[in-house]
């Protein structure tokens, strides 16, 4: 009879094409997994793996055994998740990796809905960059992610729940008025505060920079909203950041907010779980209202004058 725990721990390998990167992420000492993986494969009499200096390269039948595995181990789960709409109440565990943009953002006011709505669900929030959560996904550290798309999405299902503006976010002393639309090309003082290149919102950037002429007087690196937000706030610079991010920055004694109206910057934002894993009840239902609250806040508004507004329409 097959072992579903060899089962997991063989998609793992084949997920990351190494042992040493598969046991770090099953919490399980190499020679123990590569015994496990050497059982398998004695106990369906094939060879899965090639081994080499490349590290673990799946075979034809490593290949068909992987796609049986994520079906079986997806139906394994969603027995749970069926039998969870019989015990009455919404209840569980939920565990959410979520980028700084989110959690600086929109994320307080929804987490306080969702604790009032579903009070027995127990609810862990995990601050990361996307590259991190991904590995957390991947390592079941986190039920899910949302983030924008990592370099590598192997063994990952990714579906957009957000395609965001971003805008121009500056200390009073750069001078800008609130809320009034700028052509970032045509100002020749712009101070720009960027993350480092290995960020995934600088890579973004960067793409997008690449297509316009527009070249800032100055940049500064710092990676950290919150330590970029409070140097900004503090001076004449200014940074780029999703609009979801500054929902709560905005106002006399904090930044100017500015939409940009070229180089249109935009950011797309994931959810992001295990190709094998079907999500429990309460994990959707936070996906569900989070999403709801995401496309709130880049609905049109009017709280900049003439009916400014920070929203994006595709």
């Amino acid at each position: 009879m097959l072992d579903v725990r060899k089962l997991r721990l063989f998609v793992a390998v084949y997920e990351d094409g190494s042992l040493s990167r598969a046991a770090e992420r099953e919490h399980l000492a190499q020679p123990a997994l590569s015994v496990h993986i050497q059982q398998l494969e004695d106990d369906l009499q094939v060879k899965l793996f090639e081994r080499s200096v490349q590290g673990m390269i799946p075979l034809p039948a490593g290949r068909r055994l992987y796609a049986l595995s994520i079906d079986l181990l997806r139906r394994v789960q969603q027995v749970g998740a069926d039998m969870s709409q019989f015990s009455g109440t919404l209840s569980g565990s939920v565990t959410a990796g979520i980028m700084p943009s989110i959690c600086h953002g929109p994320l307080a006011t929804m987490l306080g809905q969702f604790t009032e709505t579903y009070p027995n669900v127990a609810l862990r929030i995990v601050e990361g960059l996307s590259g991190t959560l991904a590995q957390w996904v991947l390592s079941e550290d986190v039920d899910f992610a949302v983030c924008t798309l990592p370099a590598s999405t192997r063994g990952l299902h990714s579906r957009r729940l957000l395609h965001a503006p971003m805008v121009l976010v500056s200390g009073k002393g750069a001078g800008f008025a609130p809320f009034e639309p700028l052509d970032l090309a045509r100002i020749g003082t712009l101070r720009l505060v960027l993350p480092s290149a290995n960020h995934s919102l600088r890579q973004t950037l960067d793409a997008q920079i690449s297509q316009f002429v527009f070249k800032p007087l100055q940049t500064l690196e710092i990676d950290g909203q919150s330590a970029t937000l409070q140097f900004v706030a503090h001076s004449n610079w200014s940074t780029i950041l999703p609009s979801i991010a500054v929902i709560h920055e905005a106002g006399p004694d904090r930044v100017t907010i500015n939409p940009i109206l070229r180089p249109a910057f935009t950011m797309d934002i994931y959810e992001l779980r295990l190709l094998r894993n079907v999500p429990s009840a309460a994990g959707e239902r936070f996906i569900a209202m989070l999403e709801s609250s995401l496309l709130a806040v880049t609905a049109p508004a009017s709280d900049g004058p003439e009916g400014a507004t920070l929203g994006y329409h595709e």
